[in-house]
């Protein structure tokens, strides 16, 4: 799939979802600590033009606490879907697993 990023006299500009999850997942994971390596970012785009976002943490067994924070982790992803497609997320949800 396919998601238009910018329209001019030429045509379109368009680019594939899965170089916009991975953009997403680095600016995601700049703001993670080191011992979380399992992440994974799934989007969503509706036909009215609303931006749903995912975010899956794994955590790994050895560790027991760790301390992620989610406000940053939504700060980097909003800012990287803004300036790439000009879209502000409906929703950014984070979700845990432990292995």
């Amino acid at each position: 799939m396919y998601i238009a990023i910018e329209k001019n006299s030429r045509g379109s500009l368009d680019m594939r979802l899965a170089a916009f999850n991975k953009l997403l997942l680095n600016a995601a994971k700049t703001s993670l600590p080191k011992e979380i390596v399992n992440v994974e970012i799934q989007t969503e785009i509706t036909h009215d033009n609303l931006l749903y976002i995912l975010v899956k943490i794994v955590l790994p067994k050895g560790i027991l606490t760790t301390h992620v924070n989610e406000k940053k982790v939504n700060q980097n992803i909003e800012q990287a879907a803004q300036q790439t497609l000009n879209l502000k997320p409906k929703n950014i949800a984070i979700a845990y697993s432990r292995n």
